[in-house]
């Protein structure tokens, strides 16, 4: 029986170190089931029942550790600054709060109408601010200034410098949250300033992409540092973005894309990315301008969408540069070419998303009687 009670107790302190010191994530190497109880039930006669209890429970503490993190990963909030795919990316509690019981009431026309609402207000933020008069702008900034402590003034200069509208990205009907919010965040980081998104209701008709959509509002929602338009159909968006003077070209894999090592950068481009399976629609295939790919030179087939996008932004950046002649920036990213009233009403706006609260903004500029459009104040 001291014998019995000895073994058990060295395996179990065995079990608990190498447990947490080995694999902290909560899951045992496959070999330590058997690595296990071969050291310590070599002679027992009860090896096989004892060693079946003892990593039974460890790996319920693995599935209970797991789903922990699955709950911890639902209630944290979406932080820009730094972000890691979750362990379900399709469906990450971060962006949806719905449960998957409630998937088949998505109604489709209650969220086409929700996408519309979207959009519009995306776009009515974005006229708000860039409507407002320059004597506006310098008295309201004046106001927030003083709440803001330097280091995030610095780094919001720090940014706005860096900013260029020179290249921009358009995104067809993608489905996957996450994704979106990796892309974003990526292109941000390359100081891309403006977005577009197009999200056709119709394309999202089964009960998943429904939820994926309602998910993907809510990162485009968090994305307070770059100029999102989303867009009903693709032809309006192609239609907008060359009204505006850009060049469209697409990520594609048809045979006579070009690689984007052979493309031109001499005018301003509007860069589109498609769906993470279809890829893009027929419809951008004869839009665009161009298509292009990405070379590769293993088995799969594509990238995913925030890996590509990564590839595509980093290859830009390369192609980018400062030529001392002219003493200009030359290529698709040029950094600083924003208008100073963009600079300006950028600013504004980023100070008051530096706000501890929302609507916190507001508060201060009525205080001091400044009166800008409800849509301001309310962020």
């Amino acid at each position: 029986m001291k014998a019995s009670t000895s073994v058990y107790s060295m395996m179990i302190l065995y079990s608990c170190t190498s447990f947490t010191s080995k694999r902290v994530s909560g899951f045992l190497p496959k070999s330590s089931s058997s690595s296990l109880s071969n050291r310590f039930f070599r002679n027992s006669p009860s090896r096989d029942v004892n060693s079946r209890c003892i990593i039974s429970s460890l790996h319920s503490t693995s599935n209970r550790s797991r789903r922990r993190r699955v709950n911890e990963e639902i209630q944290t909030d979406l932080k820009w600054e730094k972000f890691e795919f979750g362990v379900n990316p399709k469906k990450d509690g971060r962006f949806s709060k719905s449960k998957q019981a409630d998937l088949h009431n998505l109604n489709f026309d209650e969220e086409a109408e929700e996408d519309r609402r979207v959009a519009e207000r995306l776009e009515s933020i974005n006229t708000a601010f860039y409507d407002l008069s320059s004597e506006d702008v310098a008295s309201a900034t004046s106001v927030i200034e003083p709440y803001i402590n330097e280091a995030r003034l610095e780094r919001i200069d720090e940014v706005l410098a860096k900013r260029t509208r020179r290249s921009r990205f358009l995104f067809e009907n993608p489905s996957n949250p996450s994704n979106v919010f990796a892309c974003l965040r990526t292109i941000d980081s390359f100081g891309v300033q403006y977005v577009d998104i197009v999200v056709d209701s119709k394309k999202y008709d089964k009960p998943m992409a429904l939820a994926q959509k309602r998910s993907m509002r809510s990162a485009m929602g968090s994305a307070h540092w770059i100029s999102l338009t989303n867009h009903a159909k693709t032809v309006e968006a192609v239609k907008e973005m060359k009204r505006q003077g850009y060049r469209v070209i697409a990520s594609d894999l048809n045979p006579h894309s070009k690689d984007v090592r052979e493309l031109d950068w001499d005018v301003p481009t509007c860069v589109v990315m498609g769906n993470e399976e279809v890829g893009i629609t027929q419809e951008m295939r004869e839009l665009a301008d161009e298509t292009f790919t990405l070379p590769m030179y293993g088995f799969a087939e594509s990238f995913n969408l925030s890996v590509a996008t990564a590839i595509t932004c980093a290859h830009m950046s390369a192609s980018s540069s400062v030529c001392l002649e002219k003493g200009k920036s030359i290529g698709p990213f040029q950094p600083g070419d924003l208008t100073q009233h963009e600079k300006n009403c950028l600013r504004l706006k980023w100070l008051l998303n530096s706000l501890p609260q929302k609507k916190m903004g507001g508060a201060l500029l009525r205080k001091s009687g400044i009166k800008l459009p409800d849509i301001i104040d309310d962020l």
